[in-house]
């Protein structure tokens, strides 16, 4: 039913929660597991505004590595856990912008099911802050399962 389950990830605790429910049931239904985390151009770099100067491209280049690393890092641990449970898992870090990129990856990966964490924000912060796993769910054609964090009440 899902032989390859995309886990997007951001290395955050509800990110780790999704994972281990991805983890699960690819282990249930013999999936690959295909870890990936999208270093977010059009937020990250927001603040530095239209700098041109040597050291803005120097800062740039630094927080671009940083990022680059905190998805190595992300995607490792999810792969180190399907590996763990004896599953295949595939890791991918790439720039773009991240329900987008989510989407395009889970379509060209030939994923059957997209799973992330979710943060449950309501109210006011879900309307003004949006949030990739919304943006993803409601985009999507492929299904997407949203774990939220347990501690959070209903």
């Amino acid at each position: 039913m899902f032989e390859r389950i995309l886990v997007a990830t951001d290395g955050s605790r509800h990110s780790q929660r999704a994972a281990e429910a991805a983890v699960e049931m690819a282990r249930l239904y013999g999936s690959t597991i295909i870890a990936l985390y999208v270093v977010d151009i059009g937020r990250e770099y927001a603040p530095l505004g239209d700098l041109t100067s040597r050291s803005s491209e120097d800062m740039i280049a630094g927080i671009r590595s940083n990022l680059q690393d905190q998805g190595e890092t992300a995607t490792r641990s999810v792969a180190e856990m399907a590996e763990k449970a004896a599953i295949p898992a595939i890791r991918r870090v790439k720039e773009g912008y991240p329900a987008q990129d989510i989407i395009h990856i889970a379509e060209e990966e030939k994923a059957s099911l997209i799973v992330m964490g979710g943060i449950g924000a309501t109210g006011l912060d879900r309307f003004f802050l949006g949030s990739v796993a919304d943006k993803v769910v409601r985009s999507s054609r492929i299904p997407v399962l949203v774990v939220k964090d347990k501690q959070k009440a209903l």
